[in-house]
């Protein structure tokens, strides 16, 4: 994205849309004002969630133990039981169930606190913090973070408070990189992963206007061609086409295709023009949903990108279809932001 950067207050809430929980996040104190970039934002919200958790009582699962014990607990185990009786060893051989905190998600919560904690550039009173909570969570083991662990996560009514930590975690484990010296972190600018931001973006446009306006119901939609084959060797298939948000009521239906590029136009000839890739793409959209649904009335279509201290908005007719180029400036206050996402559905 290009200067000025989006605040960081906003790309904050921007993912907790994202994730979809922004009334959990502004149940904490966040203290973005007081923050100058994305590690020191996470690791204050890391430590207010984490302080609420042990205040509470962190979450406790049963966990299989297995151990030779004086006395029975649980189920014996009849084979290593023998043996030791063997060796003339006064003792059984269990395996039982233990109420514990060491589960998973309290893992990688005490493994993200420990990391963030190393960051360079982490405000030293903060870190210290987060240091003094980890410690607090002394019966958690150690363990090294991971993609694969955060996937294994499985989290339940009970414990959803945990929902929204470590999404937080997660997002700061793929920011982090180790620092030439390998005592520390780096965080590297999300900002500037299109790839990671454009599906962020996409979420967040998508549950903004879940939560936020009930004049128009958000729903997954997916387009087939309407194609009529002529010669096939039955190798292959035209790929389904799957919107990135669309909105329906009685009387009207938007498709909206949601983009993330450092500028929303194009140059062609030495003049700026809008995205001629990104148009066809829309133009698909619209011309097989008219002819898959043509009881219903006829879809409008829209282009959203983020934009940084630009605004950009056109709206042409193209084959009856009422078509919108449009941007949400991010680099706004977070109010004049829920203002122009509302006015782009009038």
């Amino acid at each position: 994205m290009s200067e000025p950067t989006i605040p960081i207050r906003n790309l904050y809430y921007l993912f907790c849309y994202a994730w979809n929980r922004f009334e959990e996040a502004q149940a904490i104190s966040t203290g973005a004002e007081e923050s100058p970039d994305l590690p020191n934002l996470l690791a204050r919200v890391l430590s207010e969630g984490t302080r609420s958790l042990l205040k509470r009582g962190l979450d406790r699962g049963y966990l299989p133990r297995e151990e030779e014990l004086s006395t029975i607990r649980g189920l014996i185990e009849l084979g290593p039981t023998l043996q030791l009786q063997a060796r003339h060893r006064r003792r059984v051989h269990c395996t039982y169930d233990e109420l514990s905190h060491d589960l998973l998600h309290n893992q990688l919560l005490k493994a993200s606190l420990r990391r963030l904690a190393n960051v360079s550039s982490m405000d030293p009173a903060l870190a210290r913090d987060l240091h003094r909570l980890w410690i607090r969570m002394g019966d958690v083991a150690d363990i090294r973070l991971s993609a694969a662990a955060f996937a294994r996560v499985q989290l339940h009514r009970n414990n959803a408070r945990y929902d929204l930590l470590l999404k937080i975690c997660e997002l700061a484990f793929a920011c982090m990189i180790p620092d030439e010296t390998g005592s520390g972190y780096g965080f590297h600018n999300v900002l500037r992963d299109e790839r990671k931001m454009a599906r962020v973006f996409e979420d967040f446009i998508r549950n903004y206007y879940r939560v936020s306006q009930r004049a128009l119901r958000v729903k997954p939609y997916q387009l087939e061609w309407q194609a009529v084959p002529l010669t096939s060797n039955g190798i292959g298939r035209l790929p389904a086409m799957r919107t990135d948000v669309y909105l329906e009521s009685a009387d009207r239906r938007i498709i909206i295709d949601t983009k993330y590029y450092a500028d929303a136009l194009q140059q062609y000839q030495g003049s700026p023009s809008f995205r001629s890739d990104n148009l066809y793409q829309l133009f698909a959209y619209l011309r097989n949903d008219a002819i898959a649904n043509q009881n219903l009335v006829l879809a409008d279509g829209m282009l959203l990108y983020p934009q940084v201290g630009q605004v950009l908005d056109a709206t042409y007719v193209v084959h009856g279809h009422q078509v919108r180029l449009a941007t949400v400036d991010l680099s706004g206050a977070w109010p004049d932001i829920e203002l122009r996402l509302t006015d782009l559905l009038l």
